[in-house]
């Protein structure tokens, strides 16, 4: 502990109600063969001075008692911040630790408060939070700053905060914490010598084990690894793979690095919880919102399990081969949020995000159609389009490919969230506006969900889109629909047993043809962010009729991608208006 810890808190507080437990306050005593005794005759060990020094010392060692007497209940700022019982034992734990848990069971306010409790209490240490994308972080970060505005003291021993090119925190104990993104392959974690500390947050859906390797070098021989995350079900993740190791599931462990080390494995479940947080009636509201506890969903996010064995569809050992430098990708977000309308848009060389736009307008004064058309460029060359659309928070997503000889190149996103119906009408109207340039031979797949289905029909039927054809361009899939198998060039593909042509659901049509076309590095990808999260962490199980049942998280992109493929290869999809 450095003395510099003694200015976060009035001593004078010790008398206001911070009650050391007794058997903590008897280990300190220990620690100084001290006894009590020698404490009532007002007898301390050097540097203290007084009892107020000797059990803030005594507090500012455990970090339970530390947060308690430091941080705020970000809900009610006038309670003092507590664990859940059953994250006392991980937070004290002084070693390495894996943390195999359901979603919101306190994992973020774990890793919040341990950071902090090391940045008061560690004389020049250093801290690495690591995660597969820089908004798992972000989360994190807004805590901290969260808990600043809630203790003047803590914000006074903040030296520094610099957000570019990534964060990085230091304070007036020395210490330093740095927050990076793990980006496709680590190397954002170059640079970066802890001495204290690394925790990764979301573990399971860093897919690419030069990942870890990179993560496992910023840490100093003394550091100590935390890591976090909710299982998926694909057990070819190195998260799941220590997890074994925790357990003694793993007959021999060939990495290098983790062969010598020894992780203590917490399995947190939502029913480890305290009411309300969990009751019956929460019970009930997760086995309908997951689709019944044997669900993947009931059984990754509510018992923090690994559930039926699942395997990702794009593995990223085959994936990453198709993540190109495409120069001229460009991706728009657009976020509707009551009155103002928040755009990012950005480029990517060299690996790295480029941002273009980082803006706001007024709602009243936002037209979609003229910020798509000033942010994107027309390419030479056949092109093709796919949309996910969402309603409301759920989000859109629209991709743009380009056909190069055999393979398919993805130069375009738009993703939108909060938008109405006519405003995604707007958004394919604009982008085809843009890529097509009125020549009228880019083919559109869109997925026929309750979205879909009403922007379909304004296409197809308004008057304002009878110039553009949608109604031979446009075309709408059901993925649950069944079709005749085919290849890329539409041909039939047979069941060689019944000599039948193959039926499969659209969405299993358009994933395997997907994957062929990946297995002969036939789709190309820039290196966005997204997509190289979502692809290798899209999963896949069988279900009870054999037929192939896809993650349902996180796959707008991909299935955006699907109603592409889909609109290459099948001549006609689903008219639900006829």
């Amino acid at each position: 502990m450095t003395t510099a810890a003694l200015d976060t808190l009035e001593l004078s507080d010790l008398k206001e109600g911070i009650v050391i437990p007794e058997v903590l306050f008897d280990a300190w005593l220990e620690r100084f063969n001290w006894s009590w005794h020698q404490v009532t005759r007002g007898e301390f060990p050097a540097p203290f001075t007084s009892l107020e020094q000797f059990q803030y010392a005594c507090i500012c060692v455990d970090p339970v008692l530390w947060t308690w007497a430091h941080l705020k209940e970000p809900d009610n700022p006038g309670n003092p911040y507590t664990f859940f019982d059953y994250q006392e034992e991980s937070v004290r734990y002084h070693g390495h630790t894996l943390h195999e848990t359901a979603s919101e069971v306190g994992k973020s306010r774990e890793i919040m408060a341990y950071c902090l409790w090391k940045a008061f209490t560690v004389h020049r240490g250093s801290g690495l939070v690591a995660a597969p994308q820089t908004i798992y972080l972000v989360e994190i970060i807004d805590m901290i700053e969260e808990q600043f505005s809630f203790n003047p003291m803590l914000h006074k021993s903040l030296l520094m905060h610099r957000k570019q090119p990534h964060h990085h925190m230091r304070f007036t104990s020395g210490f330093k914490l740095d927050f990076r993104p793990t980006d496709i392959d680590g190397k954002p974690l170059r640079g970066v010598h802890a001495r204290t500390f690394c925790l990764m947050d979301e573990s399971v859906k860093a897919k690419n084990k030069q990942i870890f390797d990179e993560f496992w070098r910023a840490g100093k021989p003394e550091c100590v690894f935390k890591l976090y995350s909710v299982p998926d079900g694909d057990r070819s993740c190195e998260f799941y793979r220590l997890c074994q190791k925790a357990e003694g599931r793993l007959n021999e462990d060939d990495d290098e690095f983790t062969s010598r080390k020894y992780f203590k494995k917490f399995h947190w479940s939502k029913r480890l919880m305290p009411a309300p947080f969990w009751t019956k009636e929460r019970e009930r509201l997760y086995v309908d919102q997951y689709g019944g506890q044997d669900s993947p969903g009931f059984k990754h996010n509510v018992e923090g399990e690994w559930g039926d064995a699942e395997n990702t569809v794009f593995p990223w050992a085959q994936f990453q081969h198709l993540v190109k430098e495409v120069p001229e990708y460009r991706c728009l977000k657009i976020l509707v949020d009551k009155d103002t309308v928040y755009l990012t848009g950005y480029g990517v060389a060299e690996k790295t995000v480029k941002y273009l736009v980082d803006t706001n307008v007024s709602k009243s004064q936002f037209n979609i159609a003229t910020e798509i058309k000033s942010f994107f460029s027309n390419q030479l060359g056949l092109k093709f389009g796919g949309c996910d659309l969402g309603y409301s928070q759920d989000p859109t997503e629209i991709v743009i490919r380009l056909i190069l000889g055999k393979t398919w190149r993805t130069i375009a996103r738009l993703q939108m969230k909060g938008v109405t119906y006519d405003m995604q009408a707007n958004a394919i109207e604009a982008m085809d506006e843009v890529f097509d340039s009125g020549k009228l031979d880019m083919g559109w797949g869109v997925d026929f969900g309750n979205a879909g289905s009403a922007v379909v029909h304004m296409l197809h039927n308004l008057a304002i889109y009878e110039k553009k054809r949608y109604e031979y361009r446009l075309i709408g899939f059901q993925f649950g629909a069944m079709y005749d198998a085919v290849n890329e060039e539409g041909d039939l593909v047979f069941d060689t047993h019944t000599e039948k042509p193959l039926r499969l659901s659209a969405k299993e049509l358009a994933t395997d043809i997907e994957v062929a076309k990946m297995q002969r590095l036939e789709l190309e990808f820039p290196h966005d962010p997204d997509i190289v999260l979502y692809y290798p962490n899209h999963t896949s199980r069988v279900g009870s009729n054999n037929r192939r049942i896809f993650k349902k998280e996180d796959d707008h992109i991909i299935d955006a991608g699907r109603c592409a493929t889909l609109r290459v290869v099948l001549d006609q999809g689903e008219d639900i208006f006829a």
